[in-house]
């Protein structure tokens, strides 16, 4: 006798076209926001100074924008930073960036257009907040706001989310590469900072243990109107694992004497990923360099990954002073 197959019957669900429609607007709205990540994000510090992120690449968690400060040296400056890749902005995350502080909307009339910055912490989606650490990279002096030596000075930072209105009138210029490779002097200065930077293991904690700097960009009308190097290579860590960097070098601070060797100061950020079960970490590197013909940076490391508390600065390892050593050849 032959069996009769039974197949059960799926029963039909009906979603109405409202529905439908609800779903899809929150499915494309969520989807766009992911991959947007920062753009377009307003910021407000406790000074009054503006943050603007005009791009984030959430395939690299490399983001760009702009600061905006009328205390201390007022101006606009450019931002380039870093953020593990694909953040979810329904969560706190890691977040570091580099500011050059060359300014961008006139001609630069002081010491710290040869200074860099490292800002280092968390964002909070929820709570509107991003907190972090400030670490200003000075190779000179600047008798005006106190700062008679180099050095590396470290500061907390508060920022709040603001309307975008706020960051209006921030201009979102970014300085060309001038054409041409520069004087002798220029082409000295960029062959110091390209290459490989060795840590010095007997005065530094060392997990860092080399900088490879593979690309400098240029940015200004001119070499003589030079605001920043855009800055791009890897960190050797002493784990043996080799990570990205992106950042900000400063024009060279001119001065009499060797040939080879530059005060500036140079500003790092790149992102340790990791898989989902082990923590992912954020590591800047800010310093500067005296120029006194030892061919060092000195250098403030900061180590952080997430943190749950809007009250404080994730800071796993913070070292005041690494120092790297270029080889002169």
């Amino acid at each position: 006798m032959k069996q009769k197959n039974v197949y059960f019957k799926q029963t039909r669900i009906i979603v109405s076209p409202f529905l439908f429609s609800l779903f899809l607007l929150f499915f494309f709205t969520n989807s766009i926001t992911k991959s947007q990540g920062l753009t377009n994000k307003c910021f407000k510090n406790s000074f009054g100074s503006n943050a603007l992120i005009t791009q984030h690449n959430t395939d690299t968690g490399i983001f760009e924008g702009f600061y905006a400060s009328t205390t201390g040296s007022s101006g606009v400056y450019r931002i380039i930073g870093k953020t593990p890749t694909a953040p979810s902005l329904e969560t706190y995350f890691p977040i570091t960036f580099t500011i050059g502080w060359g300014t961008l909307a006139s001609k630069p009339d002081d010491p710290s257009q040869y200074w860099s910055s490292s800002m280092t912490g968390n964002y909070y989606p929820n709570e509107k907040k991003l907190n972090l650490l400030n670490v200003i990279s000075a190779p000179g002096p600047f008798d005006a706001v106190s700062i008679f030596n180099p050095g590396n000075l470290p500061q907390s930072q508060s920022f709040t989310t603001v309307s975008g209105d706020s960051c209006k009138y921030i201009p979102r210029k970014v300085p060309i590469k001038p054409s041409g490779q520069g004087s002798l002097k220029d082409q000295q200065y960029e062959n110091l900072l390209k290459g490989e930077w060795k840590v010095d293991p007997q005065n530094s904690y060392g997990s860092i243990s080399k900088l490879n700097i593979t690309n400098l960009v240029p940015r200004g009308n001119s070499y003589q109107e030079l605001r920043y190097y855009e800055v791009l290579g890897s960190f050797n860590l002493s784990s043996g694992e080799s990570i990205p960097f992106t950042g900000i070098a400063s024009p060279y601070l001119p001065q009499k004497g060797n040939e080879t060797d530059f005060p500036f100061a140079m500003s790092l950020v790149g992102t340790l990923e990791k898989p989902k079960d082990q923590t992912t970490y954020n590591i800047s590197l800010s310093g500067f360099s005296s120029g006194d013909g030892s061919h060092r940076i000195n250098m403030f490391l900061t180590k952080s990954n997430e943190e749950q508390s809007i009250y404080r600065i994730e800071a796993n390892e913070i070292s005041t002073g690494e120092i790297f050593i270029k080889t002169i050849k």
